[in-house]
């Protein structure tokens, strides 16, 4: 594992600044962290792609591009269209030597920022069809499937300056093609002992992953989510210190109602305006942004 200063990435194959939002455990704000690192990096002047490579399409449904809010007829959800539900090509057809649909381009499936007044970034969304991505991903190759995609978009002339992805909750292929892909890595969890398990496996996996791709991958940072101040969430940050404190730089986001009101209205913090005061995890979410911008700046210097 790439061991440099507070967490400065790796400059992947297409030249462009990637970062894989991972965690094998479920419910650990890793989505969150991939929303609003987007937008905080948007609303800094950066063109930035965001892709949702989990089944479960979280980060689609919490930008409001999955199914309406039936118990909410009010809801800003229920304007926009079910992303996950259409006919025509999705990721899967991507990443898949299907033969409906291969000859699929990445670029085909992009949902551009400003089609829709309410989105800060780009979106490649999820699809009800990625759940047969472990089945139908069962090879090597198949896990070289994201970045070759990637490669194929930027060298056709799409500009971003970074491009941001929505692992799965788990180690599966889908989430093996992301850290191939990104070669850089940021970590979400809850401050609790389970959290902390799952980040050595992943760990464990990163190192796997490094070996049999000959390639070196980045920690950019840790977001620890839920955080109290309590023995419990002051032991995990220790605990993480010991192992990854040389690499990444820890960011607390504690318990507010703020981001759970954006994502129930499908939006990104820095979109949703909240009654509440909401400047807390814009604030965080900028830090996150900023020190992409210097990791990277880094990267590029020493590349």
């Amino acid at each position: 594992m790439t061991q440099t200063a507070r967490g400065w990435g790796v400059t992947p194959s297409t030249g462009i600044p990637t970062i894989a939002f991972g965690n094998q455990k479920g419910g650990t704000g890793k989505t969150t962290a991939t929303i609003n690192s987007a937008a905080a990096l948007a609303t800094r002047g950066h063109d930035v792609l965001a892709i949702d490579l989990d089944p479960q399409a979280d980060m689609t449904k919490g930008l409001g591009l999955g199914p309406g809010d039936d118990s909410d007829p009010s809801s800003p959800k229920n304007d926009l269209p079910n992303a996950l539900v259409t006919d025509d090509a999705n990721l899967l057809d991507v990443l898949v030597d299907n033969p409906r649909t291969h000859d699929t381009a990445l670029a085909e499936i992009v949902i551009e920022a400003d089609e829709y007044d309410h989105l800060n970034f780009d979106l490649i969304p999820s699809h009800k069809d990625m759940g047969l991505a472990r089945d139908w991903m069962d090879d090597a190759k198949a896990r070289l499937s994201l970045k070759l995609a990637l490669e194929e978009m930027i060298a056709d002339g799409y500009e971003y300056e970074y491009i941001l992805i929505d692992c799965p909750p788990d180690l599966s292929v889908l989430t093996d093609a992301a850290f191939i892909a990104a070669q850089n890595v940021f970590l979400a969890a809850q401050t609790q002992a389970t959290s902390r398990d799952a980040l050595d496996d992943l760990w464990d996996q990163l190192e796997s992953i490094e070996d049999s791709q000959q390639i070196e991958i980045a920690i950019v940072g840790l977001l620890a989510n839920m955080y109290r101040e309590d023995g419990q969430s002051r032991k995990f940050l220790s605990a993480f210190d010991e192992s990854f404190a040389s690499m990444a730089p820890i960011f607390k986001l504690p318990m507010r109602v703020a981001i759970q009101r954006a994502w129930d209205n499908g939006r990104d913090i820095f979109e949703w305006e909240d009654p509440n005061d909401q400047q807390v995890e814009r604030d965080l979410f900028d830090e996150v942004a900023s020190t992409m911008e210097r990791a990277f700046d880094k990267a590029q210097v020493e590349a």
